[in-house]
């Protein structure tokens, strides 16, 4: 599928690398890509990032990761990225 910037994607059964995403987004973003703002001041505890990483793998992803299109840096879901990279997925929803 072929997506400009600036929309929305809201489709029945999509998957990023078979997690199931219930959240609109504007792409699903190779994981290696993501930076993690370095100034973020907010921490995860290793038992949230399991928690969450389970959540995501049995609900899929509700919510999307937030980069900076100015930056490229993550804004927002800093403890979603770190789920996603204990799960393993190479893909995940970003805004």
């Amino acid at each position: 599928m072929v997506k400009l910037r600036g929309q929305v994607n809201v489709e029945m059964s999509v998957t990023a690398d078979n997690v199931p995403v219930h959240c609109a987004y504007d792409e699903l973003a190779d994981i290696t890509m993501l930076v993690p703002n370095s100034r973020n001041p907010n921490t995860h505890p290793q038992k949230q990032i399991e928690l969450l990483a389970k959540i995501i793998k049995s609900q899929g992803w509700r919510a999307p990761i937030t980069v900076s299109t100015r930056y490229g840096f993550v804004v927002r879901g800093h403890g979603r990225l770190l789920a996603a990279q204990l799960l393993g997925v190479g893909q995940v929803t970003c805004r």
